[in-house]
């Protein structure tokens, strides 16, 4: 008398799993890929190469006018006053040479990789090289490009990497 023993089915044995983990891991990491892809935005992404490339020359040429001029200035945000006043941000500009201080600048404060944190002032002249804007500084953390320019355009200090804005920051035309 023969005897045959019932063989299991294909999903009690181990290795049918074992071998769809592989699979089942690319198909999982694709969808997450997917889901990313659609939910996120490209802020890095320029759509004109071509006109960013040339304006490249035109900000190196704002630097050396900043450097020529001798221009430095110091960043300083004050909180809100006690008595219900607003939080402010004010610079003190300096020049080794040129005349008169322009009516107002413009700073900008741009995070390194989300636009959506990026922020402006306009900074109205105060007295002597004084300016002053309504606002605070950023909360987020990561790195921050700080730019200052006159209204013109004509030139601009830049400091590439900021990390936080809790003391004064130095701004300073750098010889090229």
């Amino acid at each position: 008398m023969q005897t045959t023993l019932a063989t299991p089915p294909w999903y009690r044995h181990a290795w049918p799993w074992l071998l769809a983990i592989a699979p089942a891991a690319a198909l999982l990491g694709g969808l997450v890929t997917l889901w990313l892809a659609v939910t996120t935005s490209d802020s890095l992404v320029v759509d004109d190469y071509y006109r960013e490339g040339r304006a490249i020359n035109q900000q190196l040429a704002r630097d050396r006018l900043a450097a020529a001029l001798g221009l430095r200035a110091e960043l300083r945000f004050e909180p809100a006053a006690p008595a219900g006043g607003e939080p402010a941000v004010t610079l003190q500009l300096a020049a080794d040479r040129g005349s008169g201080w322009p009516p107002e600048l413009g700073l900008r404060i741009v995070h390194a990789t989300r636009a959506a944190l990026d922020r402006e002032y306009r900074l109205e002249h105060v007295a002597g090289g004084r300016y002053r804007a309504a606002g605070s500084p950023p909360r987020e953390a990561g790195h921050w490009l700080v730019q200052l320019e006159d209204a013109g355009r004509t030139w601009r200090l830049v400091a590439p990497s900021v990390t936080g804005f809790d003391a004064p920051l130095k701004l300073q035309a750098e010889a090229q």
